[in-house]
């Protein structure tokens, strides 16, 4: 018996995920330096206040690194 697979081509489009449900983007940032990084949250704002103040810290720790978790959701295209 032999199987049979079809495959056709479609087109697909992908964009962030924006259900109501769909979790929300996520922050985090890591120093370059020495590998710290800030908790992961869904405030910008606080993941930089914590490169302020890592910096403020370690004032020859100037590199970052920016982690976003973002979700993304695909349809095939109507």
């Amino acid at each position: 018996m032999s199987a049979r697979t079809v495959i056709r081509y479609a087109d697909w489009t992908i964009a962030p995920e924006n259900a109501p449900e769909a979790p929300p983007v996520v922050f985090e940032m890591q120093c370059t330096t020495c590998g710290a990084s800030s908790d992961a949250g869904d405030d910008f704002e606080d993941v930089r206040d914590w490169a302020f103040r890592h910096v403020g810290r370690n004032p020859s720790h100037t590199g970052y690194r920016e982690v976003v978790h973002r979700f993304w959701r695909a349809a095939l295209t109507p």
